[in-house]
């Protein structure tokens, strides 16, 4: 029989593109999504389970957890959301006899936490950026000069995305709402240069992988991949990233961004699940979710080869959309026309990938609910007089300027920043 995967989250893009690949690939996949939020249904999935946040109720999420696999007889969890991830690591005995497709609280620890990556990378003899935590109150003895990057001390799927501070007052007003947050911050040296990413999957005597090119990113220069393309010639980089998953004795999947100053690859941001932007190495011929599932299981299955497709290139399609709306709003005729036109020549290309796909129903009528939702909470605001104002040098985004912000996958700000070595 097929074993059985319970695949967490199945939203929009990447838990419904990575419940599809396990389904494609002969695996029996239960879906789930939080409960009272709109979404998480598609094609893959059209009735998913619902369970407790993670966020808000920890406890009740990990019993869901744990009653879901005794009853369903799960066989593996496939986590796609990082709170879900963090939060499974430091309770793997929830899920009884199921594998976890992801790290212990260890290896979270080591890679995911940014300030713990930076240790890990010096210790291996890598490169890595000037990195400092804040204490509880936002404060530092040290600070790396300006400008510089401001990151969540680890990812989470309600916290702001990485952003780059010019002024000491923005660096402290974001460090301090940070650290109210819960997830802590840290404070990189910027680094500028181009950005890659290594998707790979390790276990035993496997270790698969694809190096993607970043070209774009929303927001701009600090936030998650919108345009990568693989390149076939930076093995160096490849085992910078297996270095660091050695080290650690991780098997599941990964995702490991660099960025590359004067020759030089500096780690500066680890996932360890089959990550937002995955799709791009699928659409390389590297089937990630099947090869991920096995190689944590232990499963005997279709190397990757090793060999990226000619040609191709992914965009997440819903963000460069939140982009064409900025350009829109800023009335940017040049960044609005350099938008559409990247959009085309995905479009056009056939090894281009535009995800998720502007035919798929789910996801339009998905978009479609959250714009009218985002247009509705503007008008209330401005229609309010009672409403608050926001605090002058208050870091976080404002969500009514943001209508096709797309929910607890995107961990993005609203308008375009220029940041360079931000997750």
């Amino acid at each position: 029989m097929a074993p059985t995967l319970l695949v967490l989250w199945t939203g929009y893009p990447n838990g419904a593109r990575v419940a599809r690949r396990l389904k494609r690939a002969g695996f029996d996949v239960i879906g789930a999504y939080p409960a009272g939020r709109a979404g998480g249904r598609s094609p893959a999935v059209p009735r998913p389970l619902r369970y407790p946040s993670p966020v808000d109720t920890p406890d009740a999420f990990v019993a869901w957890v744990s009653d879901t696999c005794r009853r369903r007889g799960v066989d593996a969890v496939v986590p796609v959301d990082e709170d879900i991830v963090r939060l499974l690591s430091r309770n793997r005995h929830a899920m009884g006899r199921a594998v976890f497709v992801g790290p212990t609280e260890e290896q979270y620890a080591l890679l995911c936490d940014k300030r713990r990556l930076a240790d890990t990378a010096r210790e291996l003899g890598l490169d890595s950026p000037m990195t400092v935590e804040v204490d509880d109150e936002g404060n530092s003895p040290v600070w790396p000069p300006l400008p510089s990057v401001v990151k969540p001390r680890t990812s989470g799927s309600e916290i702001d995305a990485p952003r780059m501070v010019d002024t000491a007052r923005e660096r402290d007003a974001l460090v301090k709402h940070l650290a109210r947050s819960g997830y802590g911050a840290v404070v990189q040296e910027r680094i500028d240069g181009q950005r890659w990413i290594v998707q790979s999957v390790r276990g035993d005597g496997v270790f698969e992988y694809v190096v993607h090119r970043v070209d774009r990113e929303w927001p701009r220069g600090c936030g998650l991949a919108t345009l990568k393309r693989p390149s076939p010639d930076h093995a160096a980089l490849a085992a910078s990233a297996r270095r660091l998953l050695d080290h650690v004795d991780y098997r599941g999947p990964s995702g490991i961004s660099f960025l590359e100053q004067d020759g030089r690859f500096y780690p500066h941001d680890a996932n360890l699940r089959l990550g937002a932007t995955m799709v791009a190495s699928v659409n390389a011929g590297f089937d990630f979710p099947r090869r991920a599932v096995e190689a944590a299981m232990g499963l005997p299955g279709r190397p990757f080869d090793g060999i990226p497709v000619p040609g191709a290139v992914q965009m997440r399609l819903d963000l460069e959309l939140e982009a064409l709306t900025s350009a829109a709003r800023l009335r940017d005729a040049a960044a609005f026309r350099r938008v559409l036109l990247d959009i085309g020549r995905v479009a056009v290309n056939p090894r281009g990938l535009l995800d998720p796909s502007p035919l798929d129903p789910f996801w339009v009528s998905s978009l479609a609910q959250r714009v009218l939702r985002r247009l509705r909470a503007g008008t209330r605001a401005r229609r309010s007089p009672s409403s608050p104002a926001r605090a002058e040098g208050d870091p976080r985004p404002d969500p009514a300027r943001s209508p096709l912000a797309t929910g607890s996958d995107s961990k993005l700000a609203p308008t375009p920043a220029s940041a360079v070595g931000a997750k």
